[in-house]
């Protein structure tokens, strides 16, 4: 009995340091019937947890699917339906839709109720992923990816879902294992994607039938089994037009104007225009200014605001900046270590696709074993510090990986992709915590929002610095190489102009001194990727710094259920005994 008042009374506590309402807002009149007490007898057990549950799991693989599948074809849809210039944006267009569609999703389901924002978000899915099944050129890949690049802003989202059903001190382990249900796809996606490339007759398509095959089934479970509080229960005084009539429109569109156009900006610099060029400074220039003008709104209830209690931001933000830093890395790497892997260790495109899936494998065990770290250590601070150094250790340590060193490579990509996993699992978890339960979806939205544009700006940067250095110190490493092997200097400008593609018609050319030029471009590539791996150490240094202001999260790890499914059946449990142990 005394253990149970202890544990009432520190959810008490807990909630009345997260219930501070900020200035110019009043607080949500939430029925009671929406709140995770009184739970019915084996509610963890009940079909519609356990669908909605699942559903969470397929929606993350779906996710993997639009994402992961399609960035690891592009050189077969590329031959097959193009070429195109607009090759670039299949990838670029749902980073641009998803960094939108964060925030929006989070705060407006926030407000008006979760179910059919996840429901018709995993719809988009099925349409993106029929698009790109029936594709004939680029450009309907490209269409196609603004529906998958909404649905998938949807799908990462299952954290919105999940959290808010389950005791907070059980979060870390439902989460790490969600994430673990994306194994299949996440960590063995190249490997797949090449094997549907290889085997199937509809080759690269395939990627994209099983989107919509995921996708459907996902959205038919969400709207069978996933009745969370609807916006009646949400708002008992208040009816919906009301709500629409506070909603905070303007802010909302300088948010999206403003984030389109600066990741248009960065799309563009370096591949359709040059940096320097006026369309992309006037791009990314009027984004941020768009954007600026949006943290600025002070409009009375803003739609997409991220709140965090007062005395809480700056920490917050800290552990925002760490996550985002994991996310510079982690997207980046998607599309850079293949690259390295076809620079450095050439081989069979399927050994090529094997070494690829370090990425996604390691992200992995990172996300799974960080949910166990957080749920039986209280040390969290001190883990994120740990592994915020252990990625820029190894990614200093990828400096060092040159033509041959697989195993080195392997191993430095590993462990900083694992320290990735370890910290988006550690933000997913605990950023939301110290909100209002009403802001859940803000937090994690505006985390995904500023995850997602952060790793939009460092792949942008990443690719400036590899596609710079490429085309400084390739020619020239080329140019001495052929010349120490016999090539007539006349043919020099000839040789610059084809080394990349067939050297048989330079003339002078002999097997020797094609050899020394395949060499050449190995050693320039090696010696290329070094900057980009200097670039990432100096995110990790962000990384580092940010993470020794955060703070120990184990003291809101509490019994807490803040939401419950609607229309589960059954006898009612004591508030806190009846869910201390039923979610695990």
């Amino acid at each position: 009995m005394s253990q149970e008042k202890n544990n009432v009374d520190l959810i008490t506590d807990v909630a009345q340091e997260r219930a501070i309402i900020p200035s110019g807002e009043e607080a949500i009149d939430i029925r009671e019937e929406a709140l995770g007490t009184n739970l019915p007898a084996n509610y963890y057990w009940s079909w519609q947890f356990l669908g909605t549950v699942v559903a969470c799991c397929l929606s993350y693989n779906s996710s993997n699917l639009g994402y992961v599948l399609s960035s690891n074809s592009m050189a077969r849809i590329n031959a097959d339906i193009g070429p195109s210039d607009n090759l670039v944006w299949i990838g670029l267009v749902m980073t641009l839709t998803m960094g939108v569609t964060f925030l929006l999703v989070g705060r407006l389901s926030d407000v008006f109720g979760r179910r059919m924002f996840f429901v018709v978000g995993n719809s988009f899915t099925v349409v993106g992923c029929i698009l790109g099944a029936v594709a004939v050129n680029i450009e309907m890949i490209v269409g196609g990816n603004v529906f998958n690049g909404i649905g998938a802003a949807v799908q990462l989202s299952f954290g919105m879902i999940i959290e808010e059903l389950v005791p907070v001190k059980h979060r870390p382990i439902w989460v790490s294992c969600i994430f673990m249900s994306g194994l299949p796809f996440l960590a063995f996606g190249p490997v797949i994607a090449q094997g549907l490339g290889d085997n199937t007759a509809a080759s690269w398509r395939w990627c994209f039938y099983l989107g919509i095959i995921v996708a459907a089934v996902t959205s038919i479970l969400l709207y069978l089994c996933y009745h969370p509080p609807d916006f009646h229960l949400l708002h008992s005084k208040r009816s919906r037009m009301e709500q629409v009539k506070r909603m905070d429109f303007i802010g909302m569109f300088f948010f999206t104007a403003g984030l389109v156009l600066f990741l248009i900006g960065l799309g563009w610099g370096g591949n359709k225009y040059p940096w320097n060029s006026s369309h992309v400074i006037v791009t990314i220039v009027v984004g941020v200014v768009c954007l600026i003008i949006f943290v600025f709104d002070s409009h009375t209830d803003s739609a997409i605001r991220f709140k965090v209690p007062q005395g809480r931001s700056f920490r917050s933000h800290a552990l925002i900046a760490c996550a985002s830093v994991g996310s510079c890395v982690y997207y980046s790497m998607v599309i850079l270590w293949p690259q390295q892997i076809a620079f450095l260790f050439p081989g069979s495109p399927l050994r090529n696709a094997f070494l690829a899936c370090v990425i996604g494998s390691a992200v992995e065990v990172g996300q799974f074993a960080a949910g166990f770290l957080l749920k039986y250590l209280q040390w969290h601070r001190y883990i994120l510090m740990f592994v915020c150094c252990l990625l820029t250790a190894s990614a200093g340590g990828m400096a060092a990986v040159g033509p041959g060193d697989k195993d080195l490579g392997v191993a430095l990509m590993f462990l900083a992709v694992f320290s990735v996993g370890v910290i988006e699992c550690v933000a997913v978890v605990n950023c939301p915590i110290t909100c209002p339960p009403e802001h859940l979806g803000s937090a994690l939205g505006a985390l995904g929002s500023i995850r997602s544009t952060c790793a939009a700006i460092a792949t942008a940067i990443y690719s400036a610095i590899l596609a710079n250095k490429l085309g400084s110190i390739t020619p020239a490493r080329v140019s001495e190489a052929a010349l120490d092997a016999g090539l007539p200097e006349s043919s020099l400008p000839e040789l610059l102009e084809q080394y990349s593609s067939d050297l048989s018609d330079v003339p002078g050319i002999t097997a020797q001194i094609t050899s020394a030029v395949e060499d050449a471009i190995v050693q320039a590539a090696s010696a290329s990727f070094k900057y980009v791996w200097y670039a990432v150490i100096a995110f990790g240094a962000v990384a580092i710094f940010s993470s020794w202001f955060t703070i120990d999260y184990t003291k809101y790890y509490t019994d807490e259920v803040t939401r419950k499914l609607q229309g589960v059946g059954g006898k009612k449990n004591d508030p806190v005994k009846g869910i201390q142990d039923d979610a695990v």
